[in-house]
């Protein structure tokens, strides 16, 4: 069951990833239409390097002779890497509010002096919040990956 998990797991981040590279493309286009086209092109760039990075995820799941995954730990890497969604369409959104509190160094480099107080709110929420399970998925993966190489030394 794990196995099979795992494998769907892993061709469910493949698509994440491509999808998410190809909607990086795809805002790349509009990124100086936005009020804030330094926050739009910190977006770009965020979507194409997140991108390769779930794409990598979902390629890695897809090596059982790599790392071996339980049920749960799929699961908690599909969450944690789904949730990169959440900071993408905010850091997307951001680029028409102009938040400043979350990201202030491109917010600075862009001249965002800031948004209404709710919008600064679900900028900081939407960062803070997935970037636990972004944590989470790569601590997973990193003791999978080790646990995989004890298990051949000690065979």
């Amino acid at each position: 069951m794990a196995d099979s998990t795992q494998a769907a797991t892993g061709l469910s981040l493949i698509r994440s990833g491509v999808s998410l590279q190809l909607f990086g493309l795809l805002w790349g286009m509009i990124v100086q239409l936005t009020p804030f086209p330094r926050l739009a092109l910190t977006a770009h760039i965020q979507l194409m390097v997140e991108g390769a990075m779930v794409l990598g995820a979902g390629l890695l799941l897809r090596q059982p002779n790599l790392l071996k995954l339980s049920t749960l730990e799929s699961r908690i890497v599909w969450w944690g890497m789904a949730s990169i969604w959440v900071v993408m369409l905010a850091e997307c959104t951001n680029a028409f509010w102009g938040a400043n509190q979350i990201l202030p160094i491109a917010a600075a480099a862009a001249g965002a002096k800031g948004a209404v107080l709710w919008q600064e709110q679900v900028m900081t929420i939407t960062h803070v919040l997935p970037s636990v399970g972004q944590i989470g998925s790569f601590v997973v993966l990193f003791l999978a990956i080790f646990r995989s190489q004890d298990m051949k030394k000690t065979k």
